[in-house]
């Protein structure tokens, strides 16, 4: 048998749970064993967590599939551009994987956490010397990469090129985790 009050403020709830058969005395938690806390903001490490919580936290932070796909445009490497993610992983941190591939002319690619100094090593092009990279190729042969990079708090992440200009790079956002 189950029971529940409704004791606290905001989206804090309290709870009385009895566990056992009707008639039978069972186990008693009473509101001090059991927190009903959607956001987490105010856990406990001596109350328990019920159902309804446990899955809210897990909605929240559990890896999302987006399939949500867009283009680039590079010329060089040393200047790097804003790929604003946030209308998909949200205003925060995440962690993103994604395909990176085609364009109009082969070139290094490079992606890093917006606002880092990270970037790739020496003059030349060389891919994956510091930030996470890969080579792309002409759209007629989809060559690409996949990479995995977080964005900053407002969901934005940098990127830059080889040394020649290329368009028509496109990404694919694989999965992502909003990340606290």
């Amino acid at each position: 048998m189950l029971g529940r009050t409704s004791t606290g403020e905001g989206n804090v709830e309290e709870v009385d749970v009895v566990i056992g058969a009707t008639g039978d005395s069972g186990v008693f938690f009473d509101n001090d064993d059991m927190l009903d806390n959607n956001d987490t903001a105010g856990g406990s490490a001596t109350r328990g967590a019920t159902q309804q919580s446990i899955k809210a936290y897990v909605d929240e932070y559990a890896l999302k599939y987006s399939g949500v796909e867009g283009q680039l445009e590079v010329s060089g490497f040393s200047t790097y551009r804003d790929l604003d993610l946030s209308s998909v992983v949200g205003a925060n941190r995440a962690l993103v994987i994604m395909q990176v591939f085609g364009g109009n002319n082969s070139t290094n690619t490079y992606f890093r956490t917006k606002g880092i100094s990270i970037k790739p090593f020496g003059s030349s092009n060389n891919s994956g010397f510091g930030a996470s990279g890969g080579v792309v190729g002409p759209a007629t042969d989809g060559d690409g990469y996949t990479c995995v990079v977080i964005t900053d708090e407002n969901g934005v992440l940098e990127y830059s090129g080889g040394n020649n200009t290329a368009t028509g790079i496109k990404y694919r956002i694989q999965a992502y985790q909003k990340l606290r």
